[in-house]
Order: structure tokens, then C-alpha cells, then sequence
């Protein structure tokens, strides 16, 4: 995750800046737009998703894809993407309606983030979970995936 417009930025701002594929021979890509302070995407509100497709194939890392984050002093977000190479577009426009955080979620989510891990109390279980796992996977190797199981018994 890539944070374009941080909290507390005046508005209206314009931020624009350069991805590029994941993968050999992609022929689009899905931009998602997220708002919360969590250094992890899923812990943050997901406000919108689109996708710029009919990008040519190309080797990972080659084409360039400019997304641009256009905030308006209304509080309306327009996030446009366009592929460098054929000039083809795509955008998404947000609205103060769309189902953005209430103030009471903003609050929570700074909080969370401001904490010293930056992880809610599951994920942070699930953090050192892994991180158990991680330690005895050569005795488990041909075992079913055994972080699963861990991550459903902390889970409750």
C-alpha cells in the first residue's frame, strides 16, 4: 500500500505518481482506493475499486501507469489512472456518501495506527502466530498448511 494524500493535508491537492506492472504480460490493473491510517491495506476502508485494462503486454516492470489523486475542496475524490504507452485512462469518482469513516472510526483507526505495532490486536496475533510457525515449518513441511489452523484458534 502506498498512502498518495496523508491525513491532514489541505485540500484541494492534486498528487500523481508513476507503478508499473506486477506480472510478465499483464493487460490491466486493478487500482484500489483505500482511506484509514493502517500501514496494511486491509485494515483500512476500502471506498472504491476500478481497473485500467487493454494495456499492452509487456516484460514486469516495463510499463508505466501514472494514478493520480485529485482531492477537491468538497471533499469529492477523483482517481484517474492512465497506462503511458497507449494513453488509455480509467477513474473512479468518490463521494462524501459513498460510505466513507465516521469520525468515530477516523479516531480508532489513528489510534491503532499511532500504536506501537501499528496492528490491530488479531492481526498482531496472527503476526506472531506466523512468526511461531515460521520457526518449526522444516519439522512440518509436508503437513497441510499449519499456519490455518492457528490463525482460526486465535481468531475466536
Amino acid at each position: 500500500m502506498k498512502v498518495l494524500i496523508p491525513r491532514n493535508t489541505r485540500v484541494p491537492k492534486r498528487k500523481e505518481e508513476v507503478f508499473t506492472t506486477y506480472h510478465d504480460n499483464q493487460t490491466g490493473v486493478i487500482i484500489h482506493v483505500y482511506e484509514g491510517e493502517s500501514r496494511s491495506a486491509e485494515d483500512n476502508n476500502l471506498l472504491g475499486k476500478f481497473e485500467l485494462s487493454g494495456i499492452p503486454r509487456a516484460p514486469k516492470g516495463v510499463l508505466q501507469i501514472s494514478v493520480c489523486f485529485d482531492m477537491a475542496a468538497n471533499g469529492i475524490l477523483t482517481v484517474s489512472a492512465e497506462d503511458k504507452t497507449t494513453g488509455k485512462t480509467s477513474q473512479i469518482t468518490v463521494t462524501n456518501d459513498n460510505g466513507g469513516l465516521s469520525k468515530e472510526e477516523i479516531e480508532r483507526m489513528v489510534r491503532e495506527a499511532e500504536s506501537p505495532c501499528g496492528f490491530s490486536g488479531y492481526r498482531l496475533q496472527r503476526l506472531k502466530c506466523f512468526t511461531l510457525d515460521n520457526r518449526s515449518r522444516t519439522a512440518t513441511l509436508n503437513a497441510p498448511d499449519p499456519i490455518v489452523p492457528l490463525q482460526v484458534e486465535f481468531g475466536r
